[in-house]
């Protein structure tokens, strides 16, 4: 009988990871800034970065692979020298990296439906 040893406490992963090789950057400040970088191992949810560990990063960038062509956002979740791993967001870019912009995009919506509502207003009271 085969037996699958557990997850050791340190090991916080949600997907298994697959080691890599992949050239990559890191885009913040509005797409501003651009640093290189190396992925190191990658899963569903996240990755190991390699950085230069004199850089100071935002909470959360963007993760832009040329290989892949592809771009996600990523937030910090821990930092070792110039190791970093990150989290894949599984919101929009600025939803969960920025509250203030989240809110104001749930205002928006309010204000788009109210807006709908008086427009449907206007057009039963000019019909009558």
């Amino acid at each position: 009988m085969t037996q699958i040893a557990p997850k050791p406490a340190s090991d916080q992963r949600a997907a298994p990871r697959m080691r890599t090789l992949i050239a990559a950057k890191i885009g913040f400040n509005n797409g501003q800034s651009a640093l290189d970088c190396l992925i190191r191992n990658l899963s569903d949810t996240g990755a190991k970065l390699i950085v230069s560990a004199a850089v100071t990063l935002p909470e959360c960038f963007d993760l832009i692979v040329p290989r892949k062509s592809l771009t996600r956002r990523v937030r910090i979740a821990w930092r070792r020298g110039e190791e970093i791993g990150v989290r894949f967001e599984d919101a929009s870019p600025s939803d969960r990296c920025d509250p203030d912009a989240s809110a104001l995009k749930r205002r928006i919506r309010e204000l788009e439906a109210e807006v709908a509502r008086l427009q449907s207003r206007v057009l039963q009271l000019t019909e009558r």
